[in-house]
C-alpha cells in the first residue's frame, strides 16, 4: 500500500466517547496520513458513501438504526466494494467473527484499540481487500473470456488417456453431451487424416520439449463434414519432468478460415483490377501530356509568328508596331491561357465544382468501399473550412491516391479517413490495418504514391508524415496550414480573408 497517499476513512459510531478514542488513536498513527468522516447512524453513512470515495470503513455493530450482524450485512450489501473493519465490544466478539465470514476484513475491540494495532489493521484490511477484488476480477475475466470465445474445454491425463470434454466441446463436433466417449483416442480419430500427424507432432513437442501447443486443424463432426478448429493447451509436469495433466480449449474457426480463403481470392482479383486501373491511369496521363504538348505547341508557334510580324520581320513588312499588331499578340496570349486552363481542368475532377470537396470525398469513399470490399470508417469535420480550388484538388487527390495505394499494396481490410482541423491546420489522415513496411524504408519514385502526395502538401506549405511497421498498417498524416487551404467561417468575422 502506498503510505504517502492520504487514506479516506469512514467511521460509523454512535458513541461520542468511543468515536473520540478512535480519532485520538488515528492521530498517533505514523504509517499514513488520513482524513476522517464520522457518521452516527447507518443511514447517514450509506448516504455519504455515494458522493465520497472511502478507502476503509470502521463500523460499530450497535447503532440507533441497526443492530448486530445485520448492521454489517446491510452495509456490505449496499457497498460491497469497500473494505470494512468491524468494531465490537467485549461482549460481542463472536459477532465479529460472523462478520468476517460474511466478508468483513477484520474486527477490533473498541476498548483495547491502540494506534499501532489500528494502523496495522487498516493497512492489512485495505491490502487484503485489494487482492481479493483483483482475484475476483481475474476469475470473472476468465469466465467471460471462455464464454465470449465459445470455447470447448478439455482436460487430459496423458498417462491414462482419460479426457474430460466439456458440453460445448462435444457441441462443436455436433454431439450430444453423452455421445462422444471421454477417451483421447476418440478425439484423435476425429482429426482429418491430412492433419493428424501435424497434431501429434505439436502435442509431442509440447509434452517432451515444453514448446507451445497452439494449432489449427480439421475435425470430422457427427454429420461427417469437416470443420476447422483452433486448439490451445498447457501441461503440468512432475518434478521428474513427466507430464501428468494437460488442460486446453478449442474454438470453431471454420467461418474465419473460409473468409480468409475468400479474401485471398478477392485480393487476387483486386490485384488484377488494380493493374487495369494503373494502365488506365498511365494512358490518361499520356493523353493529357500529348494534348498539352500539341495544343501549347501550336499556340506558342502562332504567338511567335505574330510577335515577329509585329516587329516588321515577316513577309518583308516594315514600319512601327501598331496597336492592331499588339491586339493580335494579346489575343493569342489569351488563347494560350485558355488552352492551358482547359488542359489543367482535366487534372481537377469536375465533381469538385459540382458537389464540393466533402461530398466528393464521401462519394469517393463509398465507391472505393463498394468496389474493393474494404470497410472504410470516416470522420470528416471540415464543413467550416472554405477550401480554395488548389487545396480542394490537393486534398481530394491525396485521399484518392491513398485509397488507391491501399487497394494496390496494403492488403488491408479496414481503412480510416479523418479530415479535421485545429486553429492552425487542416489535418488529413488515412490509416489502414494492412501489412505496412519498415519505417526506415525510402520510397522509390513510384512507391505508394508518396512522392506525388508529398509534392501536393509541399505546394500548400504543408507537410506529410508516415507511420508504419511490418504488419502494423500504414498511416499517412498531412498537415496543411489553414492560411493556404482556405479561411474558416468563424474567422471571417475577424477579418481573415477567404
Amino acid at each position: 500500500m502506498n503510505t504517502t497517499q492520504e487514506i479516506q476513512i469512514l467511521l460509523i459510531e454512535d458513541s461520542p466517547t468511543d468515536a473520540l478514542l478512535i480519532e485520538e488513536a488515528l492521530v498517533d498513527v505514523q504509517d499514513f496520513q488520513h482524513k476522517l468522516v464520522h457518521a452516527e447512524r447507518l443511514s447517514d453513512a450509506l448516504s455519504s458513501i455515494i458522493p465520497t470515495h472511502f478507502d476503509i470503513v470502521l463500523l460499530d455493530l450497535g447503532l440507533p438504526d441497526a443492530k448486530g450482524i445485520d448492521t454489517f450485512r446491510s452495509f456490505h450489501q449496499k457497498a460491497p466494494e469497500l473494505p470494512v473493519l468491524v468494531l465490537t465490544g467485549l461482549e460481542d466478539m463472536s459477532v465479529g467473527l460472523l462478520a468476517i465470514q460474511d466478508g468483513a476484513q477484520d474486527y477490533l475491540s473498541k476498548r483495547e484499540i491502540s494506534s499501532s494495532e489500528l494502523g496495522r489493521a487498516i493497512r492489512y484490511a485495505i491490502e487484503r481487500h485489494r487482492v481479493a477484488m483483483a482475484l475476483k476480477e481475474s476469475e470473472e475475466r476468465f469466465q467471460l473470456a471462455v464464454r465470449g470465445a465459445s470455447a470447448g474445454l478439455w482436460d487430459w491425463n496423458p498417462q491414462s488417456g482419460a479426457i474430460y470434454l466439456s458440453p460445448h466441446f462435444r457441441e462443436i463436433l455436433g454431439y450430444e453431451a453423452h455421445e462422444l466417449p471421454g477417451l483421447n483416442q476418440a478425439v484423435l480419430d476425429a482429426i482429418h487424416p491430412d492433419d493428424v500427424d501435424r497434431v501429434r507432432e505439436s502435442l509431442a513437442a509440447h509434452l517432451e520439449q515444453k514448446r507451445a501447443y497452439d494449432i489449427e486443424y480439421r475435425v470430422r463432426t457427427k454429420s461427417g463434414e469437416f470443420r476447422w478448429i483452433h486448439s490451445r493447451g498447457h501441461a503440468l509436469w512432475s518434478p521428474s519432468g513427466e507430464a501428468y495433466r494437460m488442460v486446453g480449449w478449442i474454438i470453431d474457426v471454420t467461418e474465419r478460415r473460409l473468409a480468409e480463403e475468400a479474401l485471398r481470392e478477392s485480393r487476387e482479383e483486386l490485384q488484377r483490377l488494380s493493374a487495369n486501373i494503373q494502365r488506365a491511369r498511365e494512358e490518361e496521363k499520356t493523353r493529357i501530356a500529348r494534348e498539352l504538348h500539341d495544343d501549347l505547341g501550336q499556340q506558342l508557334a502562332a504567338l511567335k509568328l505574330e510577335c515577329a510580324r509585329s516587329q516588321g520581320r515577316v513577309d518583308g513588312a516594315d514600319g512601327p508596331t501598331t496597336q492592331a499588331d499588339m491586339s493580335n499578340v494579346y489575343a493569342l496570349i489569351d488563347q494560350l491561357v485558355v488552352s492551358v486552363r482547359r488542359i489543367a481542368t482535366d487534372l481537377r475532377p469536375a465533381m469538385l465544382d459540382d458537389l464540393g470537396l466533402i461530398p466528393a470525398i464521401e462519394w469517393l469513399i463509398e465507391r472505393f468501399s463498394s468496389l474493393y470490399g474494404v470497410r472504410v470508417a470516416q470522420r470528416i469535420d471540415a464543413d467550416d473550412i472554405d477550401f480554395n480550388d488548389d487545396s480542394s484538388t490537393a486534398v481530394f487527390r491525396i485521399v484518392q491516391e491513398a485509397l488507391t495505394n491501399v487497394a494496390r499494396h496494403s492488403g488491408a481490410s479496414e481503412v480510416r479517413v479523418d479530415i479535421a482541423h485545429n486553429d492552425r491546420d487542416c489535418i488529413v489522415c488515412i490509416a489502414d490495418n494492412g501489412r505496412g513496411c519498415r519505417g526506415d524504408a525510402r520510397p522509390a519514385s513510384n512507391s505508394f504514391g508518396l512522392l506525388g502526395m508529398r509534392e501536393r502538401a509541399t505546394a500548400l506549405r504543408g507537410e506529410l508524415k508516415v507511420q508504419t511497421a511490418p504488419d502494423r498498417g500504414f498511416t499517412i498524416t498531412v498537415r496543411l496550414p489553414l492560411a493556404a487551404v482556405g479561411a474558416r467561417d468563424h474567422e471571417t468575422s475577424r477579418g481573415v480573408p477567404r
